[in-house]
């Protein structure tokens, strides 16, 4: 049953993927602005933060079978209302839902597939991170295709579809043997004090903040170049391709190596190839500067989490991994927000050029972060049960 649970986590991401290649199509049929298309992008993002703070506490006290019925929940709400959805509110509150789907399911599953040991969890969250992606880029050409019987139709096919799919990874995560704590909402956020912990979620966040300006801009930016739907959901799936090969083996060889340092280095060659996608205004240009921070990412998100599983434990793998996610929720929601805006007034090459730099201040925080010792306790309640 552990294969369909990567099969949700695809479903899920799919629903939400799906949206950007219409972003564009409704800007022009509904007449929304520019601020509004980042709004849509970023509420994505942003309602993941609460929730994922919010459900991490349960996950972590066994509660995986509950979180993943309400994951399905959310996801099929939030993708009939887009389908049938003609206004900003409509498209708002949709994203909102499936941003909210992806926390609450994203930390469940993460939960449930670690189990009772950290051992191989490298591995394990590859591969998730890997169906994920999967998800982001084969929804776009899945939508592209569907939309030929009716925009509605697409939203309707990954409801239904969700609806199937849940049902058997709620019987699974409900029974699934966990090593489990008594979280609360307080003792999770206590877990960033840890400088290593830190290091990764800025990391993390640093990540997805340029995920939320690629997710809020690639759409406008390859249409201003003069490729369609179908050619940017190509595009797409050619630079999706190392994070949808890499990253089970990146988690496996980051667990064998020394994961703060292997993030270090990938995330400095991020700063690099985030520049890179807006220094030559071409098609050919964008894709390989994709594939190339791709890459790196295939690497770089798969090291962030196991920094941050090897501190807490698989009792408090849940709560770890929302920290990282809530920090994410945020730079991501920020970056498609202001991504459209930016994009606007000073065009993707200055735009890229300016994040660049961000991440490049980053990256020497998060070595101050790993090279600062540990001096307080990472676990502030009694031993873990195994339930």
């Amino acid at each position: 049953m552990h294969r369909l649970a990567y099969l949700l986590e695809f479903l899920v991401v799919a629903s939400i993927g799906a949206v950007f290649v219409f972003l564009s199509d409704i800007q022009d049929t509904y007449g929304i602005p520019g601020w509004g298309i980042g709004l849509i992008a970023a509420v994505g993002f942003l309602s993941t933060f609460p929730v994922t703070l919010a459900v991490s506490p349960l996950a972590d006290r066994g509660y995986t079978g509950i979180l993943i019925v309400a994951t399905a929940i959310l996801a099929i709400a939030g993708n009939l209302l887009f389908g049938f959805g003609d206004s900003l509110s409509d498209f708002v509150i949709s994203r909102g839902l499936l941003g909210a789907a992806i926390g609450t399911g994203g930390v469940s599953i993460r939960k449930a597939l670690i189990g009772l040991d950290v051992a191989g969890s490298g591995k394990k969250l590859g591969r998730l991170l890997s169906v994920g992606v999967a998800g982001f880029i084969l929804g776009p050409p899945l939508a592209a295709q569907l939309q030929q019987y009716g925009f509605a139709t697409v939203f309707v096919v990954f409801a239904v579809a969700t609806a199937v799919c849940a049902v058997p990874v709620a019987i699974w995560a409900w029974n699934v043997p966990l090593s489990t704590s008594p979280m609360t909402l307080r003792s999770s956020l206590s877990l960033f004090r840890n400088p290593t912990v830190q290091g990764a979620g800025l990391g993390y966040a640093l990540l997805l903040g340029s995920v939320g300006i690629f997710d809020a801009t690639i759409d406008i930016y390859l249409d201003d170049l003069g490729a369609s739907n179908r050619m940017i959901g190509l595009i797409l799936l050619v630079i999706g391709m190392p994070l949808l090969l890499l990253p089970g083996w990146a988690g496996a060889f980051v667990e064998r190596r020394d994961p703060k340092k292997i993030m270090l280095l990938v995330m400095a060659a991020s700063v690099v190839t985030i520049t890179g996608y807006g220094l030559i205004p071409a098609l050919y240009a964008f894709a390989v500067a994709g594939i190339a921070h791709s890459t790196v990412e295939a690497i770089a998100f798969p090291a962030s989490q196991v920094v941050t599983v090897i501190e807490t434990g698989a009792s408090k793998a849940a709560s770890g991994q929302a920290m990282m996610e809530a920090a994410g929720a945020i730079t991501g929601g920020m970056g498609a927000f202001l991504g459209p805006v930016v994009y606007e007034q000073i065009g993707a090459r200055a735009m890229y050029l300016l994040y660049g730099s961000i991440v490049f201040a980053g990256v020497v925080v998060i070595r101050n972060r790993f090279s600062r010792p540990v001096v307080l306790p990472i676990v502030p309640e009694g031993a873990p049960v195994v339930v």
